[in-house]
């Protein structure tokens, strides 16, 4: 038989709420990541690109802490920046 779910209003709302924060976290990170990609694109020289992506890649290696989760982790690489 199958279980049947009851919500109310209230609860309804609050989770509606919490979603739509994350969909507006997640979708203003990606117009940043965009709008970083595009002016980016235009003033590095194909030189400048490689030797950023290779400091990129050892400022990650260097500093990533693999003791904590991906999310603590990422704000703790974030931090370093604030």
């Amino acid at each position: 038989m199958a279980e049947q779910a009851t919500i109310n209003l209230k609860h309804f709302n609050q989770m509606e709420k919490h979603l739509l924060d994350q969909v507006m976290e997640v979708s203003k990170s990606m117009i940043e990541s965009f709008k970083f990609r595009l002016i980016y694109g235009t003033k590095a020289t194909p030189e400048q690109s490689q030797k950023t992506l290779k400091a990129l890649q050892e400022f990650r290696a260097k500093n990533w802490d693999n003791t904590v989760s991906r999310k603590e982790a990422y704000k703790k690489y974030v931090n370093l920046y604030n």
